[in-house]
C-alpha cells in the first residue's frame, strides 16, 4: 500500500470549542467511498462527499475510536468530519477513517 497523500487531523478543544491540530502531517490512501451524494437541505441542493482515508497504524490515532465526533481530517484545504474508525481485526498495521464533507 503506498500513502502518498498528506493530510492532518484536527481534535476539538472543548474548552474554546476551537480546532486545534492533533497530528499535523501523515500520509494517506484516499478513495471515495461511494458517488458524492446530493440531498436538499432549506430549499438548495446540498453535496456531500464521502472518502476513505486509510493510514498506517499509529497509537495517537486509538484515541479517535469511539470519539469520533471530536475529529477531523484536513485534506486538500477541505475538512471532513471522522465518522467511522476501523482498525481491522485490532491488528495495528492500518487504519482506515471514512471522511464525510
Amino acid at each position: 500500500m503506498i500513502y502518498k497523500r498528506p493530510i492532518s487531523i484536527e481534535k476539538l478543544n472543548p474548552g474554546t470549542e476551537e480546532w486545534e491540530t492533533y497530528l499535523p502531517l501523515l500520509h494517506a490512501n484516499i478513495n471515495k467511498k461511494k458517488p458524492d451524494n446530493e440531498y436538499l437541505n432549506a430549499g438548495a441542493l446540498q453535496s456531500q462527499a464521502e472518502k476513505v482515508f486509510r493510514i498506517r497504524y499509529n497509537p495517537a490515532l486509538k484515541a479517535i475510536d469511539g470519539n469520533t465526533q471530536l475529529y477531523r481530517i484536513v485534506y486538500d484545504n477541505r475538512h471532513y468530519n471522522i465518522v467511522d474508525y476501523d482498525d481491522f481485526e485490532e491488528r495495528h498495521k492500518e487504519v482506515r477513517l471514512l471522511g464525510v464533507t
